[in-house]
């Protein structure tokens, strides 16, 4: 697994900009005068949403006075940011892309999934039923793309020096029958196998469980990166995406994640629990 991703090194130079510009008491404003471009322009270099031009950073240096090495510092970041990551040669949704870049450079993953069994865990059947069926619309072509992503996610970080993985499930993702009896059955089978992986921690929140607090958040997932202060919280929705970088994010939502891993059972009552659903199928 790759230690800076070209997404990391992106995020990594826009928090260096905008510590930067904090540290010399400047808005975004009077920094895109200072340079002669829109605050737009500024804005998405710090939000990772564009990476400088050369000219651009070596005027920024030159502006703030950085010595020498911080500044070589910033020109490789941005020789990093400008590669091309297995993920950019897929049509994604920028959030999306930017959220495969984050979670192939993670030391850990923790995710939270109450009604749809998440993306790494899926077989390509229960894909394919999920993806036509919350989009009705998706056209074959798209939906091959999406399959192939998800393929190469698996292949990316089902490896020895993966990611840690933590996910937690709610009983409701694995009861309903996305695709029908036997895709689930198959489903369950790569559940119960996965249960087994050395980097894989899987819970199930049974509904015996009664009320708990998964019921009143979204899905996340939380992305631990060795670079802590690039850590972040992603949070899906229907058609937009969130990352939550704030330190109190992150701290809210691991908070709710240890909630859940005491409402969830794993090891030998996982296991039980998932047999006897893929048995009543």
């Amino acid at each position: 697994m790759p230690s800076t991703t070209p997404t990391v090194a992106q995020w990594q130079l826009g928090r260096e900009l905008q510590q930067l510009r904090t540290k010399h008491g400047l808005t975004i404003t009077q920094l895109a005068k200072v340079l002669e471009v829109t605050t737009s322009t500024v804005s998405r270099w710090e939000a990772a949403e564009r990476v400088p031009r050369e000219k651009e950073l070596r005027q920024l240096a030159r502006y703030y006075e950085l010595p020498e090495s911080e500044a070589e510092a910033l020109f490789q970041l941005r020789r990093q940011a400008g590669k091309r990551g297995w993920w950019q040669s897929y049509d994604l949704e920028q959030r999306y892309g930017t959220f495969i870049g984050l979670e192939a450079s993670a030391s850990e993953v923790e995710a939270y999934r109450s009604t749809i069994i998440t993306g790494q865990l899926q077989t390509e059947s229960y894909a394919r039923a999920i993806i036509s069926g919350v989009d009705a619309s998706v056209t074959s072509e798209d939906l091959e793309r999406q399959i192939e992503v998800r393929r190469a996610r698996v292949a990316q970080n089902f490896t020895e020096d993966g990611p840690k993985m933590w996910v937690i499930l709610g009983e409701s993702a694995i009861r309903q029958q996305v695709g029908g009896a036997g895709v689930m059955r198959e489903q369950i089978t790569r559940l119960l196998e996965v249960s087994e992986h050395p980097n894989v921690t899987l819970q199930v929140i049974p509904h015996e469980a009664g009320a708990h607090i998964g019921m009143a958040v979204p899905t996340f997932t939380i992305l631990k990166l060795a670079t802590s202060r690039l850590s972040t919280v992603y949070v899906e929705g229907y058609r937009s995406n969130l990352f939550l970088e704030s330190a109190e994010d992150l701290r809210s939502h691991e908070a709710i994640f240890n909630e859940l891993r005491l409402a969830g059972v794993g090891g030998n009552m996982l296991r039980n629990l998932l047999s006897g659903i893929r048995k009543e199928l």
